[in-house]
């Protein structure tokens, strides 16, 4: 039996049980740990105490020694003086017996009884100080010795999570899962149905890989760092409890799964964020990795273009970007789209793996008005362009200036939006000449008046995701095309002036794509007769493009080329219809910026 179902779309059921089984948790070495360093700690501020104690009183005592040493010099030279002047009353006592020498001989007794009390002195704090610098080393030892303790503690603490954080991550998981798939038609019932049960593994191991931090002790910590690592994730067993069809189309299972992870000893290190040593014990083998079950991986899949079509292993995974669970192994991975090659590729996965594929124009011949976007590095997409070929054209007044493209291009089917500009000053921190300058010019009365506090932000009338982009100079323009090159890796650029009017006119001959005549309500112009007019800038889209598909040739805002000389093409909201026509130019300096001026961007083809 085969399915008529149009093509595989995955509708994910928002029902998606989860319970953890958790064995009983032995006791926590961690608490443990944790209070021997909280006693080690209080050992340590009084160890440090004790030794500033210590240091204090050594110090004391070098300051009273050197006090000591200093008056003993005095000392020695005064009892020098009284020596030297006992020495000469002896020698006048020799001439004169009458003299008196009981003086001298009592002011000699009485320094050299200070001298030697005080050399005794100098010798008992010699001793007290020899003394406190023995008890000193003992207090530093005491401290050293709990510095290591507490050191060895930490250590031991590094440890003992690395080993709970195992143990959380090892604990098996059950998860009920409900995924519903319609199964593309070319499929048979057993192969939609074993496709179903296939994508509900993987949804149910997603699952378990995006939830598992939570029910870790370090959760947050865990959950930072997890896209970081590989969790080796096992489908241990699994019970489908229902399958079938339901609504006449979509296939529907209902399954129990049992899930283990299995990461390698230093995934534990990496999400603690701790070095590798504390992962293994000494001498143990490292990475050793027994592998029963089949391990689910994480596959990240990006493309340079938008709106692709994923298939992996034949299974349709919609558009890129994609992230998606895969058991290890060998899978074939396609990207595709129309007008491209397609990207295909065998890739053996071992671990979270990510891919970018890169899709390249295919060379049959172009056709014109073909639309098509590139991808950007952000997963959002350039603007939509427009295929123009290269040939024959006609521009200027009266189409009569005939002229030749070498080359063919595409252009944006609008103008730059406010939202796509504001994608690119996020992305790059970028600053308009206007919001340097803290000016934007208006048309005030007829007459050209700079605005200040105005920029693209706040051009002076409300503006919308969807509006067109203002208040931007060439330079900035040109800026903007620069970072999509560097986004897609295509030459995107500003038009030249014949670009710019070949795709605005189409192939028309008259002054506007339309015909030679101004219709009221076809484009936002001054006088125009739309709610915009005279008022702001309309969306990019809210008038019928030319057939060729481009939007707002005709109006809304003059519009950059990569002119030198400052050329501007296209007329605005506040200018009258026939400044709109095909042919008609604005004269700018290249770094104006205007409320009324915007751009478009040009990619060439190869």
């Amino acid at each position: 039996m085969r399915l008529g179902l149009s093509a595989l779309l995955l509708a994910i059921s928002q029902c998606l049980l989860l319970s953890f089984a958790y064995a009983e948790e032995p006791q926590n070495s961690l608490v443990k740990i944790d209070d021997q360093l909280f006693t080690k700690h209080d050992e340590l501020v009084s160890a440090q105490n004790a030794q500033d104690e210590q240091q204090n009183l050594l110090a004391q005592q070098q300051s009273d020694l050197k006090a000591l040493e200093k008056k003993s010099k005095a000392l020695d030279e005064s009892f020098i003086g009284a020596k030297r002047k006992l020495e000469s009353a002896y020698q006048r006592m020799i001439d004169d017996p009458s003299i008196d020498i009981a003086a001298f001989q009592s002011d000699y007794q009485g320094i050299w009884a200070l001298v030697k009390a005080n050399q005794k002195a100098i010798l008992d704090s010699k001793q007290t100080l020899f003394d406190l610098q023995t008890k000193l080393g003992s207090k530093q030892s005491s401290l050293e010795k709990v510095e290591q303790e507490i050191a060895q503690l930490e250590d031991k603490k590094k440890r003992a999570r690395v080993n709970q954080l195992k143990m959380e991550l090892q604990q098996p998981k059950q998860i009920s899962v409900s995924f519903t798939n319609r199964c593309q038609p070319s499929l048979t019932l057993a192969q939609c149905d074993y496709q179903t049960k296939e994508l509900a593994l993987q949804k149910a191991v997603k699952q378990f890989r995006s939830e598992i931090s939570e029910y870790t002790s370090e959760s947050a910590l865990v959950a930072r760092n997890l896209n970081n690592v590989s969790l080796n994730i096992h489908v241990i067993k699994h019970i489908t409890n229902q399958a079938g069809f339901y609504d006449g189309a979509r296939y529907r299972t209902l399954m129990d799964v049992e899930l283990e992870a299995r990461p390698k000893d230093k995934v534990a290190c990496d999400l603690l964020q701790l070095e590798s040593d504390y992962c293994f014990a000494p001498g143990a083998q490292r990475d050793f990795q027994e592998a029963q079950e089949i391990a689910w991986v994480t596959l990240s899949l990006r493309s340079n273009q938008f709106n692709d079509a994923v298939f992996i292993d034949g299974v349709s995974y919609g558009s890129t970007p994609i992230e998606i669970m895969l058991p290890i192994g060998l899978h074939d991975v396609i990207v595709q789209k129309d007008g491209y090659k397609p990207f295909s590729q065998q890739v053996t996965i071992k671990t979270d793996t990510s891919i970018r594929a890169v899709l390249k124009e295919k060379s049959n011949p172009l056709k014109a008005g073909t639309r098509f976007a590139d991808g950007l590095s952000n997963d959002s997409k350039a603007p939509e362009m427009i295929t123009v070929l290269q040939g024959k054209y006609y521009t200027g007044e009266n189409a009569s200036k005939q002229v030749y493209l070498d080359h063919a291009f595409g252009i944006g089917a609008t103008l730059v939006t406010v939202s796509q500009f504001t994608d690119f000053v996020e992305s790059t921190n970028y600053q308009t000449d206007a919001e340097l300058k803290n000016t934007c010019t208006a048309l005030i009365k007829g007459e050209v008046t700079p605005v200040e506090k105005s920029s693209w932000r706040d051009p002076g009338f409300k503006q919308y995701p969807n509006s067109p982009v203002v208040c931007v100079s060439q330079n900035d323009a040109k800026s903007y095309a620069n970072w999509l090159r560097k986004q897609t890796g295509a030459a995107y650029r500003l038009p030249t002036e014949d670009e710019w009017e070949v795709a605005a006119r189409a192939g028309s001959h008259q002054k506007y794509w339309w015909g030679d005549d101004f219709i009221s309500g076809e484009a936002n112009t001054g006088w125009s007769g739309t709610p915009w007019s005279n008022k702001s800038t309309s969306p990019v889209s809210a008038f019928n493009p030319n057939s060729l598909g481009l939007y707002d040739v005709v109006g809304n805002v003059w519009q950059w080329t990569s002119s030198p000389k400052g050329i501007a093409k296209g007329g605005a909201w506040n200018f009258s219809p026939d400044m709109a026509a095909a042919d008609q130019q604005l004269f700018l300096s290249t770094f104006e910026a205007a409320n009324y001026l915007g751009f478009r961007v040009v990619r060439d083809i190869n």
